[in-house]
């Protein structure tokens, strides 16, 4: 018999599950304690690293996601602990947590199930480490998001609980599945999770049936966790709302009885339909805008083209004057919107895969039309041919700019670099270098902590963690990295309440190479490891960089004879001819000899892979970062937008 049976489901976050473990493993001293992880059938390599860096972990291998609750019965009806504790893979948990909870049951015999004070990556309070039952009023303030509004109040915000002190001890209705301390008792007399439930909803109903049983629920303000909820759904999108309603119908189902059901379900679909269609509303501007734009663009190239092909192929601008082309490019941009449309360009404008691919097949449609017609609708196969791919660089152009538009935001003319401080050892600091260096942090270190009060390669050393806001001011730090290896958790905590939003935070893992955070309970988690891939590597984007390549060639051939007016020289031909033989490209690495050692191979670039006034202004550790970075994140569209920002520099270098 244990004293806890620990378990933790994990999906695809190995390096969060990895400082989880080793979380439980300080707090597990003198304790008999089982770690139990089942593995819902993660591809990031999961339970290899268990198996190997935790060989005490009972580990579960599904062969597929079965579902939260399914998951956590499979263990459970294994578990040999007085007490059972389930655990999210994505939390830290305090040296003392443990031994706090089994104090707190020996105290409360009628307690069923105890939950802590959870905090963000961010250190703020999670609302959900208390909460009431979903009742339909409840429920109604939660989606309409009233409850966050009038967070204090004690009719409106039911959910949350919001009017209790989150570092005091209280009874409550519902506990988050995130974390969950229950006597084995209990669980056998209330049964196990319901596993009607997939995601959502079983923390809820656990809870109510432990209730039923005569249980109390309790929580815990004197003890925290940080709980990064990297993987949940975000609660912004529609998708969490649907799985949300889900789940409370079948709540409302199995403990709401008589009339109580349809009201509730009632209320909760006209919660959801008006959030529907605010979100359908805020999306259905770029859904209608940029179709319109696009084929406004269609119309404008088709006709130039037209006049382009006339001028400089036949000679005679009027050539095409007899023809009535309107018509018929009318009907060409509607095949071209059309195909941009089915082929799902329009549900993520900046997917370039997917724009190429609309306008590809609706070039060929257009082809075989062309084709069909009476010879007396034909005037130039040319044209269709040019206009795909001007329409295409175009569009591309104008997505970029759309997404900057809507972000309200436009590309930084220097590297983004973060100012950061350690705190920790020397060691530590050498060992976030690393991590940072290799798998892409943009960073300059400020400092570290240090026993004693040194600076050392222009990196200040400070003696004592309470100078940590001092220096945060001073140095205007953007992140500060907690080491694990040299600061308790406890202490870690501690400053990321007392921080809160004034840096972003991560933790330095003690054992491995690696570097959690988030910087919401909303986010994704934010992880640094020295896994990593090349983008650039991928077949799909190096063929979409070569015809990126041979389209700019073309439009510079094509749409420009004014350029070989006033810049026709060996130099300007040399290049364009370079970049068709694939000798150079027009954007690659910074010309550092060492560092392109390690990288992917590219050909030359004539322009750098950064939105820059002039080469000058970067260090050759900057351009070292930049080539990284560059390689390891490419994106065509990244390529078209420093195109679009440097055109002119562009057109100089040529």
């Amino acid at each position: 018999m244990y004293d806890i049976s620990i378990i933790i489901v994990n999906y695809n976050v190995k390096h969060f599950l990895d400082q989880c473990l080793r979380s439980v493993n300080e707090a597990k001293q003198h304790l008999n304690v089982e770690v139990m992880v089942v593995d819902n059938d993660s591809i990031d390599g999961s339970v290899e690293h268990i198996r190997k860096e935790f060989p005490d972990v009972r580990m579960f291998a599904n062969k597929e996601n079965v579902g939260f609750a399914r998951a956590n019965n499979q263990a459970i009806r294994e578990a040999k602990g007085k007490f059972v504790l389930l655990l999210n893979p994505d939390t830290i948990i305090e040296k003392n947590t443990l031994t706090d909870c089994l104090h707190y049951m020996e105290a409360h015999p009628d307690c069923g199930a105890l939950g802590v004070r959870m905090i963000d990556g961010e250190g703020k309070f999670l609302p959900e480490s208390k909460r009431g039952f979903p009742t339909p009023f409840a429920s109604l303030m939660r989606l309409t998001g009233l409850s966050k509004i009038f967070s204090k109040s004690k009719i409106l915000n039911r959910y949350n609980l919001g009017y209790l002190a989150e570092n005091e001890d209280h009874e409550i209705d519902v506990l988050c599945g995130a974390f969950m301390f229950m006597p084995r008792e209990a669980l056998d007399n209330a049964g196990l999770l319901d596993e009607q439930f997939f995601m959502y909803g079983e923390d809820i109903d656990l809870s109510y049936r432990i209730q039923k049983a005569g249980y109390t629920i309790n929580y815990t303000g004197k003890s925290s966790i940080v709980h990064f909820k990297g993987e949940s759904t975000r609660k912004s999108s529609l998708k969490y709302y649907s799985t949300f309603y889900n789940a409370m119908s079948i709540f409302a189902k199995k403990h709401y009885g008589g009339g109580m059901i349809n009201p509730f379900l009632w209320m909760v679909n006209i919660a959801i339909f008006f959030i529907a269609v605010s979100n359908l509303f805020i999306k259905s501007i770029s859904a209608i805008l940029l179709p319109i734009l696009e084929f406004i663009i269609v119309m404008i190239t088709l006709n130039s083209v037209e006049f382009m092909w006339a001028k400089y192929y036949y000679h005679a601008p009027d050539y095409y004057e007899a023809f009535n082309s309107m018509p018929l490019y009318f009907l060409y941009a509607c095949i071209w919107i059309f195909s941009i449309w089915t082929g799902g360009s329009y549900r993520n404008v900046v997917q370039y895969k997917r724009l190429f691919w609309g306008i590809l097949g609706g070039s060929t449609a257009i082809l075989i039309l062309y084709g069909l017609m009476d010879n007396d609708l034909r005037h130039s196969r040319a044209i269709i041919i040019i206009s795909t791919a001007v329409i295409f660089i175009l569009g591309s152009i104008l997505r970029s700019l759309f997404k900057i538009l809507l972000q309200n935001k436009a590309l930084n003319n220097s590297i983004d670099t973060r100012k950061v401080i350690v705190v920790g050892s020397l060691k530590s600091i050498e060992k976030a270098k690393q991590i940072m260096d290799t798998s892409g942090g943009k960073m300059e270190f400020v400092g570290a902590l240090a026993r004693e009060e040194q600076e050392v390669d222009g990196v200040l050393f400070i003696q004592t963690i309470e100078r940590i806001e001092q220096v945060i001011e001073v140095y205007k730090i953007d992140e500060v990295l907690f080491s694990r290896e040299d600061v308790h958790m406890s202490e870690i905590m501690k400053w990321m309440t007392r921080l809160g939003s004034k840096v972003k935070i991560k933790i330095i893992s003690k054992e491995v190479q690696s570097i959690i955070g988030s910087h919401d309970r909303n986010s994704k988690g934010d992880l640094y490891t020295i896994e990593f891939k090349y983008n650039i590597n991928l077949s799909f984007n190096r063929a979409l960089k070569l015809i990126l390549d041979y389209v700019l060639v073309l439009l510079i051939l094509l749409v420009s004879p004014i350029l070989f007016l006033y810049k026709l020289n060996m130099g300007f031909l040399h290049n364009l001819f370079e970049i068709i033989r694939r000798k150079k490209t027009f954007i690659s690495y910074f010309k550092m000899d060492k560092d392109l050692q390690t990288l992917p191979k590219l050909p030359v670039g004539i322009i750098p892979p950064l939105v820059i006034k002039s080469i000058n202004e970067l260090s050759q550790k900057e351009m070292h970062s930049t080539n990284f970075y560059y390689a390891r994140d490419y994106q065509v569209r990244r390529d078209l937008e420093i195109i679009l920002f440097n055109f002119i520099a562009l057109i100089k270098a040529l």
